[in-house]
């Protein structure tokens, strides 16, 4: 019973290798052909009576050399000649093809299409072979096939009437397409990105991207049909497969940063770039096609390299290592998938041959998401840094506020033990008070108390950390501002005069706009180290324009170098020489004008000394 199945599987398997064409049929996309594959250079007459075997009519061989033939048998059971067309999708992965055409077994047509020729003598339309025939009225006409291939021999026969055979070549690189241009859109948008803040990570994402978008345009065929670039310096575009290696490898670095994180994965990825080098080196000084042949070793380094990265990312608990993993594990499935097809061991077709492509794409998207939410990781730490640095600051000048506080209440405690000390001796010798005089200096001590109570408030605010917007007096938050410093003020003999036009109160982080004021005018007074100016002034200009506030602290100090000037609200950035400095200062004011208040803040030289404006 087993053996009649068979036999009658067999039997079929035959008759699907004769295509019989009738009136209405327009297209032959997915037919049996036979094969017969040689090693030794057989001709035409050698080979039309051999035993082929029967295969797909969308195949691949990898790794063997010589020539394989096919056999395409096609019988017109209609009453008129049939002008056909017979396509091969895939010939510009071969040197040469060679197409005979039997008529009751007798040749009457050949044609040699020679793929490496950048001439005339390719006769190819973009990458495909396109070979017109004709097979008269219930007639019969035999094709053989010769493909001289280089490394893979991959073959997509169709046949089309002229309507679908030019429908066919305008759509045939139509998924090829959508894939290349995501690629190389992407490579254009992290190249971009790289542009505009500099990142490293940008930049070899970008030489990936592109890299894979040209290496896919070349296996796609998109460089025959769309450039028309033809021989054997086509070839050179192989070096992309080992190009792969080196721009993954560089970006990962410098996502991870794992020269300092992953010392040990760092060394292991150096290795596979100064290997990835030594194979370029290979291919273009030596043998270009050893030097491809041994990018599959690069490779499957690369690749266990890789699969040891991801998994320290997992066990470190990494917050991109789940992204990561599924990314480049996509990859990895899509690559195989298409290797296994390039090989034969699975059928090629369309999803098996594209699916590398698929996976680059959607890699590409998830290792966009990974880099975008690598910057979001390193942006919060950065904000944690900085929040860090400006309570740092914050305490910092508690020493200065409590010798300020100190100041301030000097008088008032004095102005309270004088008056409590007369009243204790007037009762201690025993005279009379009358209330209006005990009322009198009763209201002075609440007087003096309410001072107290009042400055304590204004320094304990300072550093209370409100983040909540309040509508607020600005005259009064400069007014404070001044009052905070007015011990240091004084001890350097600095007036501080005010022109302040606000007409109405406005919504503001009030803590954070007096540190910033608080911070300029320490700067301003600072600069009166490195100045001779007898009459030391610092003038304070406030005004409302179009709901902006504008306020310029100008100080007669003598100015910044033009050399400085751009520099000064860098980080650790001091131009001080007397007294050190941190450089914190006013790169702490830009940073908090900037990410808290959503403003800005200038400086420029005037005549006689420089000019802060602070916009919020």
């Amino acid at each position: 019973m087993i053996k009649i199945i068979l036999l009658f599987f067999f039997l079929s398997v035959l008759h699907a290798q004769l295509i019989e064409v009738n009136y209405s049929d327009t297209k032959f996309e997915n037919f049996n052909v036979q094969y017969l594959q040689t090693d030794s250079a057989l001709t035409v007459d050698q080979v039309k009576n051999s035993s082929f075997k029967p295969i797909n009519s969308q195949n691949a061989f990898y790794g063997h050399s010589g020539s394989i033939w096919y056999k395409i048998e096609i019988k017109n059971i209609s009453q008129i000649d049939k002008k056909l067309f017979l396509h091969e999708d895939f010939a510009y992965f071969s040197k040469i093809i060679s197409v005979y055409e039997f008529k009751n077994q007798k040749l009457f047509d050949q044609n040699r299409y020679d793929v490496l020729d950048s001439g005339e003598n390719n006769k190819l339309i973009g990458s495909a072979l396109v070979h017109p025939f004709v097979v008269e009225a219930n007639g019969n006409i035999t094709i053989f096939i010769k493909n001289e291939y280089m490394v893979s021999s991959l073959v997509d026969f169709k046949i089309y009437n002229q309507k679908e055979s030019l429908k066919a070549l305008t759509n045939k690189t139509f998924y090829s397409n959508i894939i290349i241009t995501v690629l190389i859109t992407l490579a254009l948008y992290n190249f971009m990105l790289f542009l505009f803040n500099k990142r490293k990570e940008f930049l070899y994402y970008s030489l990936y991207l592109l890299n894979a978008g040209v290496g896919l345009s070349y296996m796609y065929g998109s460089l025959f049909n769309n450039f028309y670039l033809y021989g054997e310096k086509t070839y050179w575009f192989n070096i992309t497969a080992i190009l792969v290696s080196l721009f993954l490898s560089l970006f990962i670095k410098y996502t991870f940063n794992t020269r300092k994180v992953y010392k040990r994965v760092d060394l292991l990825f150096n290795i596979i770039i100064y290997l990835v080098l030594a194979n370029i080196a290979l291919a273009i000084f030596v043998n270009l096609t050893v030097g491809i042949a041994m990018a599959n070793v690069v490779f499957v380094l690369s690749f266990f390299v890789l699969i040891y990265f991801s998994y320290v990312l997992i066990k470190t608990s990494h917050p991109l290592a789940k992204i990561f993993t599924i990314a480049y594990g996509v990859y990895i499935v899509g690559f195989f998938i298409v290797l296994l097809s390039l090989s034969g061991a699975i059928p090629l077709n369309d999803f098996t041959f594209h699916s590398s492509g698929i996976a680059l794409v959607l890699e590409a998207l998830m290792f966009s998401y990974l880099i975008q939410n690598h910057i979001k990781i390193l942006e919060n730490k950065l904000r944690e840094q900085r929040e860090l640095i400006i309570s740092k600051n914050k305490k910092e000048q508690l020493g200065d506020m409590i010798s300020a506080i100190t100041h301030q209440w000097k008088q008032p405690l004095a102005r309270i033990t004088s008056i409590t000390t007369l009243l204790d001796f007037r009762l201690e010798q025993g005279t009379k008070i009358n209330n209006k005089d005990l009322k009198e200096k009763i209201s002075q001590i609440e007087s003096n108390i309410h001072f107290l109570s009042h400055t304590i408030d204004d320094f304990k605010d300072f550093f209370n950390p409100n983040s909540v917007a309040e509508i607020c007096d600005i005259s009064r938050i400069i007014d404070q501002a001044i009052e905070l410093s007015s011990d240091d003020t004084l001890a350097k003999e600095v007036t501080i005069k005010t022109d302040l036009n606000f007409e109405r109160k406005i919504s503001i982080h009030r803590n954070e706009l007096l540190h910033i004021i608080l911070n300029v005018i320490q700067n301003a007074k600072e600069a009166f180290y490195e100045s001779n100016e007898e009459i030391k002034m610092i003038k304070i200009f406030g005004n409302l324009k179009n709901d902006k506030v504008e306020i310029d602290i100008i100080d007669n100090a003598g100015g910044i170098s033009e050399e400085n000037l751009p520099l000064i609200f860098n980080e650790n950035y001091t131009t001080k020489k007397k007294k050190a400095g941190s450089g914190l200062g006013l790169y702490l004011t830009r940073v908090i004008l900037e990410e808290h208040l959503k403003g800005s803040i200038e400086a420029k030289n005037i005549e006689g000394g420089t000019m802060f404006r602070i916009i919020v």
